[in-house]
């Protein structure tokens, strides 16, 4: 495959136009331009020797890293072009991977059995990695065409045709790719090279006990300590509960907890947290969950008071439903912290606040951190930042935690409309 692709240079000239040859021999190279190639290549790689990563926040960008030595920073005019590089080099990467296995085989001699399994397993430890790799690459791309079709088509009344056709079928290539990778990931685990996952059958207890022994050598799915990892409590803890039995003091220090990860709405949630707790500090085995706070308050007829816990609760589900969509919006992996913060306002606070709150917010949002600086926020060992898969895995537990927190919030919502508790009154 061969075609002209922007590749990062310096901050002096940035992006520049690069004619890319990936022959097949598993080589990438590249040119000034189609017309200069007689002068010979600029660069190359080894495609088999790369960590070939789809950019979470550019869908136009994809890089290719060999850890400590070199990388490739590389733009594509359009989504679909970068498909295909994409699945170009994946599958260039999985030819390599093929030719390795081969040529590594177990004899039959008995002096240097060990050695030869020892060296054999080794080997298709080393596949398998390289197979992860590229099952993580085809995760994140998947999620871009997944997140792009939910936009075309739940972001304008009538969606594009054209660009949802151009996106599905996209998604559909991406798919193919993912799924032939995952077979020859099940074929090196269980060490057959004859049988796909389509024609999988029920093995006896001598395959059964030979595919345990080679799934004990995949390599470990790697864990890090994160800001989400290290909640001591967690809205999974509260999601499969109703409204009637969401514990008062449970809920209020799990919001304490998540408010924590950014500063834009912590204040405004420590007032109503503080509300809530002074209501319940009045009796506190009267008012053990949510629902008894407002029940009373309902009863007793003061729901619609600006001190209430009742007005508390409405503000404080707000925030939270706030802090709950931008950590939805960033885990699409597609945003940077600003954007994500800026559609989340959109969406929940900005239409109850004045002119003047939402210059405070505004301001409040422009001052955020970048996406590197967010990500190093969120670790306990900022070490841990510099790996290529630690991002991987914020994401996929902001998306997790985003929507145990929506199950939560949508309870308490709709609890308020059916009792009418809702109010669309604008603060100073």
């Amino acid at each position: 495959m061969e075609g002209t692709l922007l590749k990062w240079t310096n901050y002096y000239n940035g992006w520049q136009p690069r004619y890319f040859v990936l022959n097949e021999n598993g080589i990438l190279s590249y040119y000034k331009s189609h017309e200069l190639i007689h002068e010979g290549c600029k660069g190359s790689c080894l495609v088999l020797a790369c960590e070939v990563k789809a950019h979470p926040n550019d869908s136009l960008r994809f890089d290719l890293i060999i850890p400590g030595e070199q990388f490739f920073c590389l733009k594509a005019k359009t989504q679909q072009e970068r498909q295909h590089w994409l699945v170009a080099l994946g599958s260039c990467k999985s030819r390599g991977t093929k030719s390795t296995t081969t040529t590594t085989t177990i004899t039959s001699n008995n002096n240097n059995n060990t050695s030869t399994l020892i060296s054999h397993l080794s080997a298709i430890d080393h596949d398998l990695k390289l197979k992860v790799q590229e099952l993580r690459l085809y995760e994140t791309v998947l999620m871009q065409r997944i997140h792009s079709i939910k936009s075309i088509v739940n972001d304008t009344p009538t969606p594009n045709v054209k660009d949802l056709d151009e996106t599905s079928s996209m998604l559909s290539m991406t798919c193919d790719a993912f799924i032939q990778t995952l077979d020859e990931c099940v074929k090196l685990a269980t060490n057959d090279s004859t049988n796909s996952l389509s024609q999988r059958k029920l093995s006896d207890e001598f395959n059964s006990t030979k595919s345990l022994n080679a799934i004990s050598i995949l390599p470990k799915q790697m864990i890090y300590r994160t800001f989400f990892s290290e909640l001591h409590l967690k809205f999974s803890a509260l999601s499969s509960l109703s409204f009637n039995e969401i514990p008062s003091e449970l809920f209020l220090s799990t919001c304490e907890q998540y408010c924590n990860l950014i500063g834009t709405c912590r204040s405004d949630a420590n007032k109503c947290i503080n509300t809530l707790r002074k209501k319940m500090s009045n009796d506190s085995n009267q008012f053990p969950t949510l629902f008894s706070i407002i029940n009373n308050e309902i009863i007793t007829q003061i729901t619609k008071e600006k001190d209430s816990a009742t007005n508390a609760l409405l503000w404080l589900k707000r925030n939270m439903h706030f802090l709950a969509c931008f950590i939805h919006e960033f885990g699409q992996g597609d945003k940077t912290v600003e954007d994500a913060m800026n559609k989340a306002y959109r969406q929940i606070l900005k239409s109850f606040h004045n002119w003047t709150t939402r210059g405070i917010y505004s301001l409040a949002i422009q001052s955020v951190p970048n996406n590197e600086d967010f990500f190093i926020s969120l670790t306990i060992d900022r070490n841990d930042a510099q790996d290529i898969l630690f991002e991987r895995q914020v994401l996929n537990e902001m998306l997790e935690h985003s929507t145990h927190m929506f199950i939560v919030l949508n309870k308490i919502n709709d609890f308020y409309i059916h009792y009418k508790l809702e109010s669309d009154e604008i603060i100073d």
